[in-house]
């Protein structure tokens, strides 16, 4: 069964090492490693120091993690990864059922969003199945859109990459 707990500096090594296995997937897919690198320390630190982190463990191994924020009203997930020999098991989803919970219970917020990498199409059909959707695929403007606006890097920076978003109903 798995527990999902707040992250702390103590669980660094099994952060990083998840972060590592996930990004190997991209790795696969023909990414190059300049342009997805995983977090090292510094990072994983800042990210803690930043987000509300949850770390997924099934006995006393750790399996995945989510990182979240608020942004206006927007609850942002900036981080979903799960282990490699962890994955198609149900984890992102209850990882992602985690920030849902977190945003209906914010007042403010009215979506969730996220930044995706266009070709990263075992992602894409998560984030599908979650209930995200392109932000340029949406029929009208949302509330504070530019604050999604700064989410996305400089054209010409790295991968491609989109926001997606999912409205939260109660």
């Amino acid at each position: 069964m798995l527990v999902l707990s707040p992250a702390t500096a103590h669980d660094l090594p099994a952060l990083q090492e998840i972060e590592r296995s996930a990004t190997d997937l991209y790795y696969e897919a023909g990414f190059s490693p300049a342009a997805i690198l995983p977090r090292g320390d510094a990072d994983m630190r800042a990210l803690l120091g930043q987000t509300t982190t949850l770390l997924a463990r099934d006995g006393d191994d750790a399996i995945g993690y989510v990182s979240y924020y608020p942004r206006g009203p927007y609850m942002h997930l900036e981080e979903i990864a799960v282990r490699r020999d962890r994955q198609r098991r149900g984890s992102g989803r209850l990882l992602a059922d985690q920030v849902l919970a977190a945003a209906r219970d914010d007042p403010q917020c009215s979506h969730l969003s996220l930044v995706a990498f266009c070709r990263a199409g075992w992602a894409l059909r998560l984030y599908d199945r979650l209930g995200f959707r392109p932000l340029a695929a949406l029929p009208g403007p949302l509330p504070h859109a530019e604050l999604l606006a700064e989410l996305l890097p400089d054209p010409g920076a790295g991968e491609p990459r989109q926001v997606m978003v999912m409205p939260i109903a109660p």
